[in-house]
């Protein structure tokens, strides 16, 4: 559109124009006083984006939803968060589902923030619970929810829980060691949706500190 207006615009007489230099030299000056503009890049422009860091799409909207500015405005989110972390290092009650058998275990799950693995054990009196599932936080690669929709969930599994326990329901997808093997699932049920978020949360903080 451009190129047809300079071919269609009227000529003009040479012994008319005039080149005012005063004003050419101040259009001049004031363009190269501004400053350039940043043309902002995909790394630029995501949210403490890093090179390098695997895209864990659960992960990351979280960490977008923390970086929400309302946030900092809301001190009973910060004090659920201390609590989650100081409960989830000592261990937090919670159900296992199995997806293979479709059984329930009672458990306790554990954060371990030095060595970035997330550790569910049975609970009992057994000076040295067996360890039911271990999971490295590094390894996931998605969280599901059952807000996300009871479909992402293996077949069976909703079958398991009552109305009330959904809302506690998480699904950890993550890769294993042996690199022809399909990815695990872990299935876990907290006391309430709440407890799950404050989880969630707390995975969160540890895998991107």
């Amino acid at each position: 559109m451009l190129f047809w207006s300079s071919c269609c615009a009227p000529s003009v007489d040479p012994d008319q124009f005039r080149l005012d230099i005063s004003t050419d030299e101040h259009l001049s000056s004031e363009l190269y006083d501004e400053p350039p503009s940043v043309i902002p890049t995909l790394l630029v422009s995501q949210p403490g984006g890093k090179a390098g860091v695997a895209q864990v799409p659960k992960l990351k909207q979280l960490v977008a939803d923390a970086e929400d500015p309302s946030d900092a405005e809301d001190p009973w989110k910060d004090q659920h968060a201390v609590f989650a972390a100081s409960s989830a290092a000592a261990g937090r009650k919670c159900t296992l589902l199995s997806e293979r058998t479709g059984a329930r275990t009672a458990g306790e799950y554990v954060v371990e923030a030095e060595s970035l693995q997330l550790t569910v054990r049975a609970t009992g009196s057994s000076e040295r619970p067996e360890v039911l599932h271990r999971c490295p936080l590094m390894h996931i690669e998605d969280i599901y929810i059952v807000e996300d929709g009871e479909d992402c969930f293996p077949p069976g599994i909703i079958e398991l829980l009552t109305p009330e326990e959904k809302d506690g329901l998480f699904m950890i997808v993550h890769s294993v060691d042996d690199p022809n093997a399909d990815v695990a699932h872990l299935c876990l049920v907290e006391a309430s949706r709440s407890d799950r978020d404050n989880l969630l949360e707390h995975l969160r903080d540890v895998t991107c500190s």
